[in-house]
């Protein structure tokens, strides 16, 4: 008879393994900012559409010929498609996400591109401006990445707050992409 009875049960192979060592936890990746090219590339279109409105409700009922003034309204609005409509759909066409890890730059009507530069292989950002965006504030911000190329942002509204703000993730990312490929 056997006292306590039973079997002692061995430890699996999962039971005798090292533990492993603990996982480098990630931040999560965040929108930073959501922007588009400086609004100053719709001033033009915009002083286009007044005008044009302005000398079609001046000339319209004055030209002699009654023909020219049932083609003076079609005229203005595809003139007023072609000046004013067209710029602004471009402008809203491009957009600029920066995020905690990454540069996003979307752009395309019928065809979709997108274009990614990851943060942590950035080196550094510069800031260029030509003497009218030192005007309205905007610049180009260019972040270099070595070896791998670099990504321009172009015309960006506030341009040194988002040339600090880029080099500053970059600055974050960097030990972060070391840790992981160290891991």
């Amino acid at each position: 008879m056997a006292i306590g009875g039973g079997t002692r049960a061995m430890p699996g192979r999962a039971e005798r393994r090292a533990p492993a060592p603990p996982a480098v936890r990630e931040q999560p990746e965040h929108v930073v900012v959501r922007m588009r090219r400086s609004g100053r590339h719709l001033v033009l279109p915009a002083v286009c559409f007044v005008l044009l409105c302005f000398g079609t409700g001046y000339w319209w009922g004055r030209l002699s010929p009654a023909w020219l003034n049932l083609a003076l309204p079609i005229v203005a609005g595809v003139l007023a498609v072609l000046t004013s409509l067209v710029p602004l759909v471009l402008w809203l066409n491009r957009i600029t996400i920066i995020t905690t890890r990454r540069l996003i730059v979307k752009h395309g009507f019928f065809v979709r591109e997108r274009t990614e530069f990851l943060l942590g292989r950035g080196s550094e950002a510069t800031l260029r401006r030509g003497p009218m965006q030192l005007l309205t504030g905007s610049g180009d911000v260019i972040v270099h990445a070595g070896a791998e190329g670099t990504m321009i942002l172009r015309d960006v509204p506030r341009a040194r707050l988002v040339q600090r703000a880029v080099a500053d993730l970059i600055e974050r990312a960097g030990p972060v992409q070391n840790a992981r490929r160290a891991g």
